[in-house]
């Protein structure tokens, strides 16, 4: 997995996604001369459906009607043809957005979009530390989601990783399956794109909450027949000359008042769903995407089968509920409102059919669109294993803590990224990592990080080996001080570092990163607590990484019986300064690199400069 082969993957990405791009943007031309075409055809439509049957033909005649009625049709065919015009060329925008996504980071140019900061959480187990959120955030760089859903569900999937492995085998083959889907990923961000749009437009849904319809009641419904009852048969009686048409006006508004009686109730759980309608039918069609889309892997046809209920395709039940509120929305006419109610008490009916959808499959609608979320986040690393086809899927061990060979940090770009083979050989459970300052310890720390998040999510990671045995996983990189708890710095970290020692008594097995533990004390007390802290997390069965300076750490093979090993990261000094090759080495560091840093700066004079 050299830096060519990626350079290579690299531009044959690029060549594919920029002509993909440039049909999208033939198209969105030729939609935009259309709509423009369009727009002066609806404009000579309507001037001439009021303009010519009046100044050219006799007023109120058959052929006045006739010209005007041909005329304003062309007009509303133009108006609709239009509407679908538009619908088109915002799907393309989306398909536009994915894809100059997609090549900017080719290009190294994605730091500025999205970066999930808002989920940044300091305390949790490891995603501060490893920048699994924010600028240049691993989230950021994967992100492929475009409903809000499915952009927390991604969220919780990188902080939650499985342990289980016939799970992780399970997700694993589901990133394969959908890996080379490349049309059936694009097509459902773009619809994704399109339900996000409409939710910005109104307002974020809570579908936990249901509209409260308890008024109709049996007596309601008992109501509601009787009076349906009574207009029929009085319409047909009229209509036969038995009774006087005056009827219909008393029923009229008997209807008017049976409706008024739950008015208020009814105007509220308008407007409580009013808006749910599009959202609903720009979802059902992702879901209908879903259900026409053949899937074998277990994991997705899992997925896939929690869309269907009673038999019943998820999209069309909830298309029936988008249908109903549409239905709903006929109030907001007031002529058309009052008509529909004074005759056929249109609010109770359509409150009524919303009732029964309800308490039919008010329950399953947030089911399917977590499902639908869950989809859409594996979407996201099918996308990234797509783009990194040289990256590998891990192997499950019961018995290999870690064994990686060409492991390195998939944000750093191919032709910058220096990766290392790593492992814990028989009866290791702990690698002290030394080095000098910049050498490249925190980076690796990470890296190994990043690679178990990826990896418990079933997805690539940036190796050309990789086998590892999933377990509870914990780090202590940056511990910050609290004010508004009055916690100092070092306080903060002693209890980081109590919390993971806990969870390692409760557990029974715990992988660990620490980098630089202890940082807040004297170096006598430093060594000693880390001493000591390291052979109580080996005698609890705790198995990780620690970064250090402390080089006296590296007597701990001796004191272990080798459960403890040393690797370390070297750095150089010519006539240029200092030189990395971040390559990880066996055994202590022999190399140091502060004080010639300070005198560099100025800060101490030459003669205290140790190398």
């Amino acid at each position: 997995m050299g830096a060519t082969d990626g350079s290579q993957r690299n531009n044959e990405r690029l060549t594919e996604y920029q002509s993909a791009l440039n049909d999208w943007l033939i198209q969105e031309s030729s939609l935009k001369s259309r709509f423009i075409i369009n727009g002066w055809l609806r404009l000579s439509a309507f001037v001439a459906a009021f303009a010519l049957p009046f100044s050219l033909l006799e007023l109120w005649a058959l052929e006045f009607f006739a010209c005007f009625t041909l005329l304003f049709s062309a007009f509303l065919l133009l108006v609709r043809r239009a509407n679908k015009i538009s619908a088109r060329r915002k799907y393309i925008s989306h398909r536009i957005a994915l894809l100059t996504k997609e090549i900017k980071c080719i290009n190294e140019e994605w730091t500025d979009d999205v970066d999930g900061s808002e989920l940044i959480e300091p305390d949790h187990l490891f995603a501060h530390d490893l920048d699994l959120f924010g600028k240049g955030s691993l989230f950021q760089f994967i992100n492929r989601t475009s409903t809000r859903g499915a952009y927390l569900k991604l969220a919780h999937k990188l902080k939650n990783l499985s342990l289980n492995a016939d799970d992780i085998i399970d997700k694993q083959a589901a990133v394969k399956e959908l890996t080379p889907l490349n049309e059936f990923r694009q097509h459902f961000y773009a619809l994704g794109a399109l339900v996000a749009e409409e939710n910005k437009r109104n307002h974020p849904y809570n579908l936990d909450k249901r509209p409260d319809l308890s008024f109709i009641s049996k007596a309601s419904k008992i109501g509601i027949v009787l009076f349906l009852s009574l207009m029929t048969v009085s319409i047909l009686l009229i209509t036969s000359g038995i009774w006087s048409s005056s009827i219909l006006m008393y029923l009229f508004f008997t209807g008017l008042g049976f409706v008024g009686i739950h008015l208020k109730k009814i105007n509220r759980v308008h407007g409580e769903v009013a808006s749910l309608g599009n959202f609903l039918q720009r979802y059902s069609k992702l879901i209908q995407h879903v259900e026409n889309t053949e899937l074998s892997s277990i994991y997705l046809n899992k997925v896939k089968s929690e869309l269907k209920t009673e038999g019943k395709n998820a999209s069309e039940v909830m298309l029936l509920l988008a249908k109903n509120i549409k239905l709903f929305d006929q109030r907001l006419n007031m002529l058309l409102g009052v008509l529909l109610n004074g005759f056929f008490l249109w609010d109770l009916i359509i409150c009524y059919k919303l009732q029964k959808w309800y308490k039919a499959y008010g329950g399953e609608l947030e089911k399917w669109l977590d499902n639908l979320h869950e989809l859409e986040a594996m979407n996201s690393l099918a996308t990234f294993a797509y783009n990194h086809s040289l990256f590998v899927y891990p192997s499950i061990s019961d018995t290999v803590i870690f064994e990686a060979s060409d492991l390195g940090h998939p944000l750093i770009p191919d032709n910058e990224r220096i990766n290392n083979d790593f492992s814990f050989k028989q009866d290791q459970r702990i690698c002290v990592v030394t080095g000098a300052n910049m050498a490249g310890k925190s980076t690796f720390l990470r890296t190994i990080g990043v690679a178990k998040v990826l990896a418990g999510n079933g997805c690539v990671v940036c190796a050309k080996q990789f086998i590892y045995k999933p377990m509870p996983f914990i780090t202590n990189m940056r511990a910050i001080d609290n004010l508004l708890k009055h916690e100092s710095y070092f306080f903060a970290e002693l209890s980081r570092l109590q919390m993971i020692l806990e969870q390692l008594k409760e557990k029974g097995e715990l992988f660990f990163i620490l980098d630089e533990i202890l940082k807040g004390t004297n170096s006598l007390d430093k060594y000693q607590g880390s001493m000591a802290l390291i052979k109580q997390l080996l005698k609890h069965n705790g198995c990780g990484l620690v970064a250090t300076h402390d080089l006296e750490l590296g007597q701990l093979p001796d004191q272990t019986n080798g459960q403890v090993f040393n690797n370390c990261f070297e750095v150089s000094f010519n006539d240029d300064g200092l030189s990395f090759d971040y390559k990880l080495r066996t055994g202590l560091t022999q190399s140091h690199n502060a004080t010639y840093l300070m005198e560099r700066m100025g800060l101490i004079p030459r003669e205290n400069v140790r190398t």
